[in-house]
Parts: C-alpha cells; structure tokens; sequence
C-alpha cells in the first residue's frame, strides 16, 4: 500500500488524510540540496566506526568501556554504578543546555538508522509526511518516567523492598567483560532496526521515533528550552519556506522564525539543513534570548490529524499496547522497552486508522487512498486484512500476557514455599498453579522459558521429580542458563543424588551464591553437598 492510485482527488474531509494534507509546499523556484546533510552523514557514520571499534576492543580483549548508551544511567541510580552512559548522558544534558539539542541530530545512532531508512525509501518514491499528535507526543515523557523516576518513586514507596543506593556510596564502574548484557540480541536488534527505523519512519514520518518514543529527548526536550543557541534569522527572510521543506524534524521553520525571530521548537535537533538551503542565506546559528515557553507552530491545534476523542484512544491504546502487551513478551527473545514503544505507537495509529476506514467515505494513509466514495480501492481492501491480522495479533498477544502474569503470580508462592520453607505447603494450591501455567503456556505464540521453568518447579514440588528434572535438564540444554536461581538449586539437589554429577551440583550452587551471596537455602544445599562428600 504505497502507490497513490492514478486520478484520485484529494479528500474533501479535513481528516480523511492521514497525515492530513495541508502540509507546507515551498514557493520561489526549486530547492537546492543540503550541504549539511552530507557533512552529518559523515559524522554519523564516523559514529559507527566508534561503535564498531567499541566492540571490537571488548572482543579482542575480553573487557571494555561499558555501554556508551544513555539507558545505562538506570543503573548508577539502581545500583550505584557510575558508568560510561551515565557520564556520556549528564554531558550531554549539560552541553544542551548551552549549544541545544545538537546530539540528536549529529551523534544519535537512532536518527542515523531512522535517516538511512528515510533515505531509503525516498530511493524507492516513498517521502512519508509526519503524522502529528497532541497527545502521543508525550509518549517519551512517560516512558522517560518509568526508566527513571519510577525506581525512586519505588523505594519512597517501600525502601526495605526496593533498596537504592545513596549518592555517597555510587562508586566508579567504567568497565565491563559483557558488553551485550544490555543490548537487543539476534532477534530483537533487527527487528528494532526494522520497527524503529524503517515501519515508523514509512508510516509515521522522519523522526518518528524521536517524537512518539525516545525517552531522552524528553530530558533534551526541557534542556532545549533554555538553550541561548539557536538558528536565527535575518530580514534578508522572504518566507519562502525552503528551510521547512528540507527539516527532517519536523519543524515549521519558516514560520517560527517569521513569528521569534528564531526556533523555538525544542524538537529542533540542529541538523543544519535548513540554514544551508536558503536561498538568502537569511539563516544562522547565533546566540539569543531563549523562549522557554513558545509554543511550536507544528503543535498548534489546527495541525493535528486527530480529533480530541481520537488523541485520547490513541494514548490509551499506545500505553496498554507497550505496556501490558508487547513489553517483555517472548518471541524468542523478550521485547525489549524502546521495541515495545515502537510497537505501541504503531498499534495506536494503525487501531485509528482501522476505525477511519470503517467510519469514514473517503481515506488516505500517507500517498495511498483506501476508500473513495464509500468504496475500498484493492490498496484498501489489503489494508483491512493487514490492519486486522496486526490487532489480532495485538489482542491475542494481550490475552496471553495476562494469562502469563497471572499464572506466573499464582506459582510464586508455592515454590518459594517448596524450596525456602517457610509456613506449610499446600499441594492443591500448587496443582492449581501447574494447571494455570499450562494454560498460558497454550496461549503464548512461542515456548516461554520462565513458565516452563515453573512448570519444571511445580511439578517438583508436588513430587513429580523424574519429570522435573527431565524438564530443566532440557531448558538448560536448549537456552543455555536458568532464569530462575530455584531451577539451579531444584537440578543441583537433584545432582546430589548421583555421586557422578555432584560436581555439576556444587558449580549450580556456587552460580547462585555468586549471584546472591544471602540466598539461605542454597548455602544449606551446599553444606550438605560437602557432608556427602565427606568434607
């Protein structure tokens, strides 16, 4: 569904356009080509080379710098741990202060993958225009709030439970022998590379992401506002509105700086394209009084493609989507946070769009007309079937997520009984648990390792040993390690029983006690490893 259909007229209906289209047109003779634009892919593939060298150092030695990722600011604050993304991201918040948003545009391997794809698919004739909304555009906000905030929101909460290390006791932790542990692995990296780059830029806009889903831009976003540097303008300025033609951000350029005699949009990531195109050379970067709280000409009501009602659905449906839906599901690998936002904001739209095309006469997704005149064009009809396979897709994904939790709740506590005592073991509460976790192991699209690991702890606490052991011997076998510590102690306890596999016991254990150092009963487990060898 890319090709406009030959002849179709544009929809008189305001909102049968998504993204609607009364976007800008440029006046005054063709636009010339960018000059930075050039210049910032060099600078961005140089990016690359660092990564790649990053990697290649970590491989060759077998120890490096630890993540020079923003994310990794989650566990100074967790755990402690100064590392590289936490001083790269306090620099660079420092440095936005002053120069504005300059390393979304210029250092951000996110934008470099969303402007590669852009480019891409501007190869093939596709130049999607940005979907805008009022309310989705908060998006990163909230999940800036739950990488965060919310671990503090949790140990005000209950702070014997959710312990945080003072700021006194952070110490420095600038290396790392496993420089993967954070990132997505075989499956999940390329499908973000394909969701975040690709899918949202074709059906959202360039800078896509940046707008519905990275959470540091909401921290670059507040920065900006304050920021004295900024692109300004001359009255050499004719209003030709080249400079908005070219702003791969999504910025109403000509008309900000008509209106402030600068960009105040904090989304503005300084790329510099509009400053080379125009015609005048009636733009610059120089130093003014910045507008912390102007309004952005493309967030001005009259530009949204939604109505209130739909701001409102959307939003709804990106957060139980992200949150509850595909964050943490399994598909061979576990969906990742960012993945999961991606995935969110996509199943929003598209779950409006669905609505539009049923509602309404007349419907165009980017170029492509769906329904004209009451009737369904072939691009159309596949929308349906397309739009309709994704929610069901969504909503089954959902069903089986809360199925999962559930039954992942229900066996918490008669395994931990089983295992660390406690109060007395109820076997039909733990039959009732096996029960619900076969159950949602029938829902999940793909074999989910945690619930197959209860299911192997379940049947051991109720006495099903020979199956238990079979079962987690296999989980080891197909993933390599245990989710769970209690699957180490269950197969080590189990090992103890054959004098031949009793080294292979006390390495489980020593595992755990490495991991957790307090963990009681695999102590317990251990001393009696060591009686049995005569220790």
């Amino acid at each position: 569904m890319t090709a406009m259909q030959p002849g179709a007229q544009t929809p008189r209906d305001v909102l049968a356009s998504l993204p609607r289209q009364d976007r800008h047109k440029p006046k005054c003779g063709p636009v010339r080509k960018s000059t930075a634009s050039r210049k910032r892919a060099y600078v961005l593939i140089g990016v690359h080379v660092l990564i790649g060298l990053h990697f290649l150092h970590w491989g060759l030695t077998g120890e490096s710098v630890t993540p020079v990722e923003p994310s990794e600011a989650m566990q100074t604050f967790e755990e402690g741990r100064v590392n590289a993304g936490f001083l790269l991201f306090a620099s660079l918040i420092a440095t936005t202060l002053i120069f504005g948003r300059w390393f979304c545009g210029w250092a951000c391997h996110v934008v470099a993958l969303q402007d590669l794809c852009a480019w891409l698919l501007g190869r093939i004739g596709l130049r999607p225009r940005p979907v805008r909304s009022r309310l989705l555009v908060l998006a990163p906000w909230v999940v800036a709030f739950q990488m965060f905030l919310w671990p503090h929101v949790q140990h005000w909460i209950d702070a014997l439970r959710k312990p945080m290390p003072a700021v006194s006791d952070w110490q420095l932790a600038l290396f790392t022998d496993d420089l993967w542990r954070t990132f997505p692995k075989w499956i999940m990296a390329p499908m973000t590379i394909l969701v975040v780059g690709f899918l949202i830029v074709w059906w959202l806009g360039a800078k896509g992401f940046c707008t519905y889903g990275c959470p540091y831009g909401a921290f670059f976003t507040i920065a900006d506002r304050v920021a004295p540097v900024r692109v300004k303008v001359t009255d050499a300025c004719d209003g030709c509105g080249h400079c908005t033609s070219v702003c791969s951000s999504n910025v109403r350029v000509h008309e900000e700086v008509a209106k402030h005699k600068q960009i105040v949009d904090p989304g503005c990531m300084k790329c510099m394209d509009c400053v080379s195109v125009c015609p005048k050379d009636a733009l610059y970067v120089g130093v003014a009084m910045p507008k912390p709280f102007a309004t952005s000409q493309q967030r001005i009501q009259a530009r949204s493609d939604f109505t209130w009602p739909e701001e409102i659905a959307l939003a709804v449906i990106a957060f139980v989507a992200a949150q509850w839906t595909f964050r943490g599901a399994w598909f061979g690998e576990y969906v990742p946070l960012l993945l999961s936002v991606g995935l969110g904001v996509i199943t929003a739209v598209f779950a409006l769009l669905a609505w539009r095309l049923w509602r309404r006469d007349s419907v165009t997704f980017q170029h492509t007309v769906l329904r004209e005149g009451g009737r369904y064009t072939r691009a159309g009809r596949w929308a349906l079937v397309l739009l309709g396979a994704w929610l069901l897709f969504t909503a089954h994904t959902f069903g089986a997520r809360r199925l999962r939790a559930a039954a992942m709740e229900a066996a918490r506590e008669p395994i931990q009984v089983s295992i660390y005592g406690g109060r007395p073991f109820d076997a039909e509460r733990a039959r009732s648990a096996l029960a619900g976790i076969e159950t949602a192991t029938a829902w999940v699209a793909l074999a989910d390792p945690e619930l197959l690991e209860l299911h192997a702890l379940l049947r051991g606490s109720i006495g099903q040993h020979t199956d238990a052991e079979t079962e987690l011997l296999a989980l080891r076998a197909r993933f390599g390690h245990f989710v769970y510590q209690e699957s180490s102690m269950a197969l080590a306890a189990y090992c103890m029983r054959d004098p031949a596999r009793r080294d292979e016991g006390e390495r489980l254990l020593r595992e755990v006690l490495a991991h957790n150092p307090n963990n009681f009963a695999a102590r317990e487990l251990l001393a009696r490893l060591e009686a049995l060898r005569g220790r």
